[in-house]
């Protein structure tokens, strides 16, 4: 449920960012794009500030605020008449909630599993993924019979019984320790920083993250300027995030068996080689579908391994500021990831898909220096082969 209301719901920008490109047909690509990117930097980064607040009040009161925030966002944005109101209340109000919830659906979770963790963490973004199939269907449909106020207002409305749910079903098994004589108010190990190999593991993930949010945010946009069937053009994003759901529960399973590195470098090599293969030579329909269900696949692998590899390397009680640091650099290539991607397409109304196939390489290029970083990360360990790691 927390994943659905704040990951889900960022990995449906897609569909917003095209409406705003037909709505706003005078502003760049790259500029409607950081609306998106501050939601992903926000539902990343704000780890270490909703953690620290955590410890005071319980991760329940921070859902139920995160939820709150999520909730006027919906109702503001369909007040809303200028390009800059989008900026405030879309990105940084709704980035706001959605970070303040974000990292306690793992938190509290892995409190409850000390193996398999791989496995839990892909169950737990799966629920983003079923959620990045329903709200693009939704919100693009809501848009078409109500029009963009009252779409907004549903789901809004939406919000209010699911973040009920999940202030009632989230259930701690450890209180929040209290403050120990001599600790920082922020209670956050800063000692992990020392860890090279934490350093290395959160490079990858920012790698990783700057390639795969433009790949998100302008694949439907992709699929408008190919002018691919209209069932496509409906829905890419959908698409992309189902087969999302299934790559994220698979790899977890995989890697608590056959080592979370080794599956890791395949998901994160495949992320890359696809775009360069595929996406470069998208031309028709058929192509088109091909890469949305191979990279959608690959690019859901890392999403769940990534963050257990940073949980492997220091488990324990160093986990929470573990996590946020990881999460933290995740949200600064969030940021900057889809206006870089943006850059490389023409605003307003183009025939064709101009620019595009530098996105592609863009994206493909990242993807294969994130599998880089993780094979020398697995090389400090173990140069054997055949060895779980």
């Amino acid at each position: 449920m927390i994943m659905a209301m704040s990951f889900g719901m960022v990995n449906s920008f897609g569909v917003y960012q095209t409406y705003y490109e037909h709505t706003y047909p005078t502003v760049s690509s790259s500029k409607i794009s950081v609306i998106g990117s501050i939601q992903g930097c926000f539902t990343f980064s704000l780890g270490v500030p909703s953690t620290v607040c955590m410890y005071y009040v319980g991760p329940q009161m921070m859902v139920l605020i995160g939820g709150i925030l999520a909730i006027l966002s919906f109702m503001f944005l369909s007040l809303q008449n200028a390009v800059w109101q989008l900026f405030v209340i879309q990105g940084i109000m709704f980035g706001l909630g959605s970070g303040t919830m974000y990292i306690h659906a793992t938190g509290v979770l892995f409190q409850y599993f000390n193996k398999r963790k791989a496995l839990v963490q892909g169950i737990i973004t799966a629920g983003a993924s079923i959620a990045g199939v329903y709200w693009p269907i939704g919100v693009r449909e809501l848009i078409d019979k109500v029009g963009f106020a009252w779409a907004n207002r549903i789901i809004g409305f939406l919000y209010i019984p699911m973040t009920l749910a999940a202030v009632i079903f989230l259930k701690p098994r450890l209180r929040p320790a209290k403050r120990k004589e001599g600790q920082n108010f922020l209670r956050l190990d800063f000692s992990v920083l020392k860890n090279w190999r934490l350093q290395l593991i959160s490079m990858t993930f920012f790698i990783f993250t700057l390639s795969l949010f433009p790949g998100l945010f302008y694949v439907d946009l992709f699929c408008r300027r190919l002018n691919v069937a209209p069932a496509l053009q409906t829905y890419n994003v959908p698409i992309v995030n189902a087969v999302a759901c299934f790559a994220r529960i698979l790899p977890g399973y995989l890697g608590d068996y056959f080592g979370r590195m080794n599956v890791d470098i395949i998901f994160l090599l495949a992320t890359g080689i696809l775009p360069l293969a595929l996406w470069t030579n998208c031309n028709d329909t058929a192509s088109t579908l091909a890469f949305c269900i191979t990279w959608g696949a690959a690019s859901g692998g890392p999403v769940c391994l990534t963050p257990a590899i940073a949980g492997q390397i220091l488990p324990g009680k160093e986990l929470s500021s573990c996590l946020a640091y990881f999460f933290f650099c995740g949200g600064i290539a969030a940021l900057i990831g889809p206006s870089i991607g943006g850059s490389f397409i023409p605003k307003g109304e183009v025939d064709g898909i101009q620019g595009f196939d530098r996105l592609a390489i863009f994206v493909g290029i990242l993807g294969l220096v994130s599998a880089g970083t993780v094979i020398a990360l697995r090389m400090s360990y173990t140069r054997k082969l055949f060895v779980r790691i």
